[in-house]
């Protein structure tokens, strides 16, 4: 093999693996017989990016041959280990493009005739490549064969020279404008650079594959593998990058200098894998990553000596590798109701209603990404860059959303909301002053007789705690259907099924909806539907119910007042594709539901019942209705507790 390129990025959202497979069909197209070679053996990005029709997992029984993607012209594999690739592909291909997965271990920088490190203009990013190329060349890697493209440049009159400086003699070889048509091309399995485009992105992966070949940067190095360390002019009998040899500011950088260590010398991605298959070696598995976090920290200078401290550091070290880092201890508190991890370094909780900033920070953007990760692949689920978003649940019920970049722009966001293990009951929302003894007795005689109920509030207002105790109060001979995105009502009585939304897989398909679910449970013969919230076009299936012999049914919106709630139904209804006229639909909204009951988290952090209104009929285009109960606020306390009383009021 005559060329070897390892294409990497810091975070995620750096545009890698478009950087990747628009380099390899730049080598290809310009007649060179190309491999691309994804590392990720969890989720291949270039599946996605090449439309690959089959199965490209590099198997025992290995035939380079086997492995051409025709529509590309490139020879395409997934496996976790490079070496095999290389080794059988030896004389067949004439340039290997790989597709790293995070950092490469020293055995591929080794092999590698040259890396690009895929990297954008923001600040945040330019320090992070500044500071892996300068590990790089600390590790003997050649500057010569390191090489820069910034990819998703804003304003597309910036110069290679321009940037040039930034990087001092780290050699830029390419300035790639942001284009979304670069990514909406590899959503649909289309290689951008195949498509004959004279632009800035086109040419400049042109111009970074004839750099390239040009220099021989790329070269791969004689020898087994490419192992010969004398072409890097590294002494194979030295320890390089021993982690006693840098010189820490700070405990961040510590805990970086460990974890790249630590994933150099032990493959915790298969360890981690072979805990979550066999739980029985779960303990074991982690005390050997808790012993080798020891060793490395044992050979370290700078590092405090203090029992105390080191314990600390290895607990916090530990968490980042096999659990869910900085919010571990957070997950824990029976207090803390939210965990919000705006930034790596920037996290809050919500602690009996009140926001707090925390001093606790995540190493860096890559630890907060593996904590996200490690959430969602046991789900089935996916967050990558052409799906920058999702919605999971902890083991625990909690509800989990993440997005990273490049939506995220300060780097990976993470908001867990805790599910609490105990069970709230009336008793307990009374207690909190959430509600009073008199509208508790008339909302459990509202769900026996039985009437529809719409629970209204905005996020975090409590809602789903206030569903799960009305539902309590259903009969226990009836037949209960629930239906949610995210399972969290966990209802006592013994006739209950749980229906579950479940999204698209990788491929894009198998999506379903609460909407179908929705339709689905009337042919299971229920007595009673509660939808967890209903946002979209199964709010007019839920009123059809709610309509057709279901009474009794619950489910709930985000508005800020009763009034909002309905203007907010009409809305929803409409999103169903369904072309009615609005009378039509407030008339199904005035006959399918009886009683709005309005939630809300107050200024001082409680949360409260606002309103109990009915809706009693329609006088024109208008739904009409009443306040049975409301909040009377009297004022607040010294230290701002919010004083007032939810009261009946008095109908004239």
């Amino acid at each position: 093999m005559k060329r070897i390129i390892t294409v990497m990025s810091k975070r995620t959202g750096a545009g890698k693996t478009a950087v990747a497979v628009n380099l390899a069909a730049a080598f290809s197209a310009g007649g060179t017989k190309t491999g691309l070679l994804d590392l990720n053996n969890i989720i291949y990005d270039t599946r996605q990016a090449l439309n690959a029709s089959g199965d490209h997992t590099v198997k025992e029984n290995f035939f380079p041959e086997n492995y051409l993607e025709k529509m590309s012209g490139l020879y395409l594999f997934w496996s976790p280990d490079a070496f095999k690739v290389i080794g059988c592909c030896g004389d067949m291909l004439d340039t290997l493009v790989i597709d790293t997965d995070g950092m490469p271990d020293e055995e591929l920088l080794e092999a590698s005739g040259g890396i690009i490190i895929a990297t954008t203009l923001e600040q945040s990013d330019i320090k992070q490549t500044l500071a892996v190329s300068q590990r790089l060349l600390d590790m003997g890697y050649p500057a010569q064969s390191l090489n820069i493209i910034v990819n998703r440049a804003d304003n597309s009159i910036i110069s290679v020279d321009d940037v040039q400086s930034v990087f001092k003699n780290i050699r830029v070889l390419a300035v790639l404008p942001f284009k979304k048509e670069v990514e909406q091309s590899q959503a649909k399995g289309e290689i951008y650079f195949l498509k004959d485009k004279n632009d800035g992105f086109t040419m400049g992966i042109k111009a970074a594959a004839d750099a390239i070949k040009e220099c021989g940067c790329g070269r791969a190095p004689e020898g087994q593998r490419g192992r010969d360390t004398k072409v890097y002019g590294i002494n194979p009998d030295e320890s390089r990058c021993a982690a006693s040899d840098i010189d820490f500011d700070s405990e961040g950088e510590i805990k970086k200098a460990v974890h790249l260590k630590l994933f150099d010398e032990i493959d915790v991605k298969n360890l981690e894998k072979d805990a979550l298959t066999h739980p029985e070696k779960k303990i074991i598995i982690h005390e050997e990553i808790k012993v080798k976090i020891k060793e490395i920290l044992d050979r370290m200078d700078g590092v405090s000596r203090d029992r105390k401290e080191r314990e600390r550091l290895i607990k916090e070290i530990f968490e980042e590798v096999v659990g869910l880092g900085a919010v571990e201890d957070f997950l824990s508190d029976a207090e803390v109701s939210e965990v919000m991890v705006n930034r790596h370094d920037l996290i809050y909780i919500e602690k009996k209603g009140k926001l707090i900033r925390t001093g606790k920070r995540f190493t860096d953007d890559e630890n907060v990404l593996r904590a996200i990760e490690r959430i969602v692949l046991p789900l089935g689920r996916r967050i990558d860059e052409s799906m920058p978003y999702v919605d999971a649940r902890l083991p625990d019920g909690s509800r989990v959303n993440a997005v990273i970049p490049p939506l995220a722009i300060d780097g990976p966001v993470l908001t867990i909301r805790k599910f609490s293990n105990k069970k709230l009951t009336s008793g307990d929302l009374v207690k909190f002053g959430s509600i009073t003894p008199e509208a508790v007795d008339y909302l459990k005689a509202a769900v026996r007789h039985p009437k529809n109920i719409l629970i209204s509030g905005g996020t975090g207002s409590g809602k789903t705690t206030l569903l799960n105790v009305l539902s309590s109060f259903i009969p226990d001979d009836e037949r209960i259907i629930t239906v949610e995105d995210s399972a969290e009502l966990k209802l006592t009585q013994e006739h209950v099924v749980r229906l579950e939304a479940r999204p698209a897989n990788i491929e894009g398909k198998g999506a379903v909806t609460i909407r179908d679910l929705v339709r689905n449970c009337l042919r299971m013969r229920p007595d009673r539907i509660v939808v967890g919230e209903c946002r979209g076009g199964e709010t007019l299936d839920m009123l059809q119910a709610m309509n057709t012999g279901h009474e009794g049914s619950m489910t709930t919106v985000h508005a800020n007042t009763p009034r909002d709630a309905l203007s907010r139904i009409d809305v929803m209804v409409l999103m169903s594709g369904v072309e009615l006229p609005l009378r039509a639909i407030r008339e199904q909204i005035k006959s399918a539901i009886n009683i709005v009951v309005q939630q809300a988290r107050l200024k001082d952090g409680s949360r409260k019942v606002t309103h109990i209104s009915e809706i009693t009929g329609m006088e024109g285009d208008t739904i009409l209705m009443h306040d049975v109960f409301k909040l009377q606020q009297t004022g607040e306390t010294a230290d701002g507790k919010v004083i007032g009383e939810l009261k009946r009021v008095d109908r004239i």
